[in-house]
């Protein structure tokens, strides 16, 4: 157990509206992972386990061969686990973040624990980890921003057997004011300083050699950013994603001695939308890439490596494969399992005799095989501009089923993916079929895409999404008549212009801790607090006031005629709940009032389970009312409700 226990503050209060009872297949389908880590010791004699219990965190260590329990470590009430590796064979670096206020989840506040397993209290280490060095279990990197000068320092901590040393030796400075992130070498030498300026200004610094910072490129005028995303075994190149002016971002090699730098992949569709690591991930192989499910390329398909990552990819033909832990004779690995069925499962892979071993499903309740599939489209806007989605069919029926257009957030710097999708299940599971485009702005398919969607919130954005609700119609996938549209933060916001721009398209609108009014960003929540933030809106939604209510829905309630469901959590930093009044206070106004629903303590989404099974439920039976499905003949999901 921890030395200090923290107290959770249990959910007060109740929904704003008639409680409704989720069904047996929505509860399994909303709980959360039971297996959320596995990291395996550098000698391969324990397995350390971040599992669910209750509602917190516990960390659990196994004996490998047997696959006991030997020892167990609780973060304390509702904890949640971020970080969970080994230093060493004897002992374990966690991140556990702790609860702070009367949200419904733990405030991302982390402590960072230092546990040798054959003792009973861990030790607190007291600063931001930055990381370990290879082969060094006696010492850590922590990242320590002062307030004197400004700057992030990196100082090497040395871990002593009864206390950590409240100082460590200063390793690097900073070369940028406020925030900074680094990238380290295998020596421990940090090679990388970035951060992102008050005026959107994205610096990059580079240290080559033993020689000081210099700056790479300038994006204060061209606006295109490189991210350091690894170095090479043999520390000789970096590995940075970049931008580019037209089409997608590109993976490039960065020689650490003369500053070179070569496109080492790219793809014509898509952005590198993760890094592919070697083995006992020391040093990046390669990428994926795509706007459906993701593909892997490598640097060099015949190096060793790489060849194992094409062998683990056939040897899980059905899923995406990464590679979690290692021994540190790269033995034994970790391998975790995903899918558009299957939110996450975990193996032990014996390299010396190919052998994967179950060790545990993430959601043990769910049968992946009985999950519904999902598969890629593409299509044409209107303007000519090639967009792609996801489009995930119910059980088969005798008629075309109904469809909802579900909109992601961000609307920048997100994406919809192949990857396994709880909303999306439900509403399959549920007999409506579930269509998810990659509008303009989206992230993962270069700079221009993504700059095509600036201040065209219910502009091309808006049309991108009308325009994919139509390519399913047309194609006679789903039954036209029977069509709503649901989405949360921007996503909520696009589904009340969807309802107010295409009266006749949509049957229903579904918002949750959406933004309704865009002129309101300026003077309510969080963005608008800090430089970058005013600077950020200023670029994405302009500052043109009549533009900005021509395009929020809560100034077009009177083309709002049909039905629509609002639910905001009342403690929403980002976009404030005002926003879900105001558009409630408009619909009524207008003579159209809709179906609104509170959730107390819950912040900018829902994390309370109590409070996810009540939403589902409400929209669940909302979208049958408009739409005319039958909830009650559910098709066998293969989830069950969560256990007591």
């Amino acid at each position: 157990m921890f030395a200090v226990m923290w107290l959770g503050l249990a959910l007060g209060g109740s929904v704003q509206g008639d409680a409704v009872a989720a069904d047996e297949v929505t509860k399994g389908l909303l709980r959360r992972a039971q297996y959320e880590q596995v990291a395996i010791s550098p000698d391969g004699a324990y397995l350390a386990i971040a599992h669910r219990e209750n509602d917190g965190t516990l960390v659990t260590l196994l004996d490998r061969k047997t696959l006991k329990a030997v020892s167990q470590v609780d973060p304390g009430e509702r904890a949640e686990v971020q970080v969970l590796d080994w230093l060493g064979p004897e002992q374990l670096i966690i991140s556990a973040n702790r609860v702070s206020g009367d949200y419904a989840s733990p405030t991302v506040m982390p402590q960072l624990y230092l546990l040798n397993i054959h003792e009973k209290h861990p030790k607190l280490l007291s600063s931001n980890f930055v990381g370990t060095i290879e082969g060094d279990d006696k010492h850590v990197l922590v990242e320590r921003c002062k307030t004197i000068d400004g700057k992030c320092h990196m100082e090497l901590v040395k871990l002593d057997i009864t206390h950590l040393t409240g100082t460590g030796e200063s390793v690097a400075i900073s070369p940028i004011e406020g925030g900074t992130d680094f990238l380290i070498d295998h020596t421990g030498q940090p090679r990388f300083a970035w951060a992102v300026t008050e005026d959107n200004e994205e610096q990059l610094y580079v240290r080559r050699g033993e020689g000081g910072w210099e700056k790479v490129g300038n994006d204060k005028d061209a606006h295109f950013f490189s991210q350091p995303v690894g170095v090479s075994r043999d520390n000789r190149y970096a590995y940075l994603i970049s931008e580019k002016p037209q089409g997608t971002n590109v993976l490039e090699r960065y020689d650490l001695g003369d500053g070179s730098r070569q496109v080492v992949l790219s793809d014509t569709r898509s952005d590198p939308l993760s890094i592919v690591a070697s083995l006992d991930q020391i040093e990046p192989i390669g990428a994926n890439f795509g706007p459906g499910r993701p593909v892997q390329h490598f640097f060099d398909p015949k190096q060793t490596d790489s060849q194992w990552r094409i062998a683990l990819n056939a040897a899980f033909p059905d899923s995406m494969e990464t590679v979690v832990s290692s021994t540190a004779d790269g033995n034994w690995l970790v391998i975790e399992t995903t899918s558009d069925r299957d939110p996450g499962s975990f193996y032990l892979f014996d390299k010396s005799t190919k052998h994967a071993q179950l060790l545990f499903h993430g959601k043990p309740w769910i049968d992946a095989s009985s999950q519904r599939g999902t598969d890629e489209f593409s299509f044409k806007a209107r303007d000519g501009l090639p967009l792609t989605g996801f489009l995930t069919m119910p059980a088969p029926g005798a008629q075309l089923p109904p469809m909802v257009v579900m909109v992601h957030g961000g609307p920048y710097y997100e994406r919809d993916d192949w990857s396994y999708d709880r909303d999306v299940q439900v509403l399959a599971q549920h007999g409506y079929a579930v269509l998810r485009v990659n509008f303009r702005g989206s992230s993962g398919f270069g700079l221009d895409f993504q700059q095509r969607g600036y201040r065209q919130w219910g502009g091309a954005m808006q049309d991108d999404v009308t325009d994919a609700t139509h390519w399913a119609i047309d194609n006679k996938l789903v039954d036209g008549r029977r069509v709503c549209i649901f989405g949360g933060s921007y996503g909520g916001y696009a589904a009340l212009m969807g309802a107010a721009r295409e009266p006749g398209l949509y049957r229903c609108a579904v918002g949750e801790a959406g933004v309704y009014d865009l002129g309101k960003m300026y003077s309510w929540g969080d963005t608008h607090r800090y430089k970058y933030g005013v600077n950020y809106l200023r670029r994405v939604i302009g500052t043109d006031k009549a533009e900005l209510a021509g395009r929020s829905p809560v100034a077009m309630a009177s083309s709002i005629t049909i039905p629509v469901m609002l639910a905001h959590g009342t403690l929403d930093g980002r976009v404030p709940i005002e926003h879900a009044k105001a558009m409630r206070d408009a619909l009524v106004k207008a003579g159209h009032p809709p179906i609104y629903l509170e959730y107390p303590y819950e912040g900018h989404g829902l994390v309370s389970q109590a409070h996810l099974e009540d939403f589902y439920a409400h929209l669940l039976r909302f979208l049958d009312a408009n739409t005319g499905a039958a909830t009650a003949a559910v098709a066998s999901s293969g989830a069950t409700a969560a256990k007591p």
